[in-house]
């Protein structure tokens, strides 16, 4: 391997590598945000929520956890035939080089019985 080759490789594992490094903030918010999901079903299942109140418990649990990019009103609140699906769906944009950026999107969802 050649010179050229090897800094070809090194600079593909290097763009790589950084752009895992601005990712992880985004990975790690998504992982509260399921937590927070999950932690709000336990609470809630069976025990006759209404919208309102699912929303009040996840923003609790936003501010507890820190998570300020959403709020309760971002989350998706609808009604089904056992009780309410919440959804968190939502996109997270990360610059990456100059004007560059990256987006991920996220799509997470529990169902809270009444």
């Amino acid at each position: 391997m050649t010179l050229i080759g090897v800094l070809v490789i090194a600079a593909m594992v290097g763009l790589i590598g950084f752009a895992g490094l601005k990712l992880s903030p985004a990975y790690l918010e998504n992982m509260k945000i399921k937590r927070i999901l999950k932690d709000v079903q336990e609470e809630l299942d069976g025990r006759g929520p209404t919208p309102q109140l699912i929303r009040r418990s996840i923003d609790r649990r936003l501010n507890i956890e820190m998570v300020y990019n959403l709020k309760g009103r971002d989350f998706e609140v609808e009604k089904s035939d056992s009780g309410y699906l919440v959804a968190a769906r939502y996109e997270y944009p990360v610059p990456f080089i100059a004007n560059v950026s990256l987006v991920v999107n996220f799509d997470d969802e529990v169902e809270i019985r009444q």
